[in-house]
């Protein structure tokens, strides 16, 4: 059976770093398509729909969870894969965490934030046990893995929280951990 792969990105429309794209194609053309399904939140805004698209082009399964109101607003936009339409942002959001064998999280936004505290409430609270990798490009999860484990330290967070959160800064450490799960 293949493994749900969610991917949480930003989709604002005004990143614009050709490095940080490449190597988002290079993870969508290198996961191996009989492995993987991909999930993600719909649309090709910002770093979104980028590895949904290579890994669409490489014969691979893509879903897209997308809600109804940026559907609406952007009805024009290129979708990958089979498209599933939530009413709310908070259903498409809680869709794409319920869906999920694993998480890899790209930077993002407040939205991409939160979804990655979803499911690591869902880990801790829930008994889930789904790896969590971040791609730390340009140290953009630093602050966060500091805000964990600082409060880990303090007590407000329990350390088993850090067993499936796993900290990348290259796309193929990213391509070769994915194609070892």
């Amino acid at each position: 059976m293949k493994k749900r792969l969610v991917i949480f990105s930003g989709s604002n429309k005004l990143i614009n770093d050709q490095t940080l794209f490449n190597s988002l194609e290079r993870i969508g053309k290198n996961l191996n398509i009989n492995n993987f399904e991909v999930w993600y939140g719909g649309g090709n805004s910002g770093i979104m729909g980028i590895i949904p698209k290579n890994f669409s082009e490489n014969n691979g399964n893509v879903f897209s969870v997308d809600a109804k109101q940026f559907v609406e607003k952007f009805p024009n936009d290129e979708i990958y894969g089979t498209r599933y339409i939530m009413n709310t942002f908070t259903e498409r959001q809680n869709g794409l965490v319920e869906k999920g064998d694993l998480y890899l999280c790209l930077p993002g936004g407040v939205g991409t934030i939160s979804e990655l505290f979803d499911v690591l409430v869902n880990n801790d609270v829930n008994g889930r046990n789904c790896k969590v990798l971040l791609y730390s490009y340009n140290n953009f999860y630093d602050d966060i893995i500091n805000f964990i484990t600082t409060n880990i330290r303090f007590g407000y967070i329990r350390s088993h929280i850090l067993d499936n959160i796993f900290v990348f800064d290259n796309c193929d450490d990213i391509i070769d951990f994915l194609n070892t799960v």
